[in-house]
């Protein structure tokens, strides 16, 4: 082979290397187009059906409402209310009676009204014993005065202040200990030392002082229902899945009422 020929054929590889190499690098940059576009085609489709279960889940919370406030609520698929195509929903009211029950975050001066006769005859009453769990949310201590409204109408008050901010000539005040506890998925700084018995009373009203703070009930057996937990399920016909719940408490008596000044 003379040198012309080598070199000649020299140069043919090395083109086609070239050119083997740019075809690769131009498929590489093919495929990862194609992969990137078809990601944010899946992520955008995906983002659409959450949408689309969030919203059919929400349409069934309303609806349920609706039919709730007119007395005629049964349990009810979504499909035929919402108008958005989804693959399985359902809609229920869970009237599941429990020994725990945490209150949203109450801010200072509000009360919570915690039910201990059924609602709204106020016929049976729940009898047994009764501890409260409460935190600190801010860095002020907060403290809580406990009205119990019993069958006869009577009164019955205490007060629960851990740092000692209410001057307590009657005596009413009750024994905490320091946490942190936890209890109903949350953690509490404070407990009542001992329970209180709860026998022929209607309500338990908590005034919050001082600083805002989240109560927590823990009864020796089932406290009556507080309220409605509606939970409305929604899902697409491509699996995607939402799951809204609310709870509806039944009715709070404004903080106006019960005030008092120790």
């Amino acid at each position: 082979m003379t040198g012309d020929s080598y070199n000649s054929s020299m140069k043919k590889g090395q083109v086609l290397l070239i050119v083997v190499m740019l075809l690769a690098t131009a498929l590489t940059v093919a495929l990862t187009a194609t992969y990137q576009s078809v990601t944010e085609t899946q992520l955008t489709k995906l983002e659409e059906e959450n949408q689309k279960a969030l919203a059919a889940a929400e349409a069934g919370i309303e609806k349920a409402l609706q039919l709730k406030q007119e007395g005629s609520f049964i349990s009810l698929g979504l499909s035929s209310l919402s108008g958005i195509d989804t693959f399985q929903s359902s809609v229920e009211i869970s009237d599941q009676g429990s020994a725990t029950f945490v209150t949203p975050l109450l801010q200072k001066d509000e009360q919570y009204t915690f039910y201990l006769a059924n609602y709204p005859s106020f016929t049976t009453y729940w009898s047994g014993q009764i501890n409260i769990y409460f935190n600190k949310t801010e860095s002020t201590c907060p403290s809580l005065e406990l009205t119990q409204i019993k069958n006869n109408n009577s009164l019955a008050r205490n007060i629960v202040d851990p740092c000692n901010k209410i001057t307590d000539p009657n005596n009413l005040r009750l024994g905490t200990t320091s946490g942190p506890y936890s209890f109903g998925g949350f953690n509490f700084d404070y407990k009542l030392s001992n329970n209180i018995s709860i026998s022929n009373t209607k309500l338990l009203i908590v005034r919050v002082l001082f600083a805002p703070t989240r109560i927590g009930f823990q009864g020796t057996n089932n406290f009556p229902l507080q309220g409605s937990t509606i939970i409305s399920t929604a899902k697409t016909q491509a699996g995607v899945e939402k799951k809204v719940q609310l709870f509806q408490s039944y009715p709070q008596i404004p903080a106006e009422f019960f005030v008092t000044s120790f």
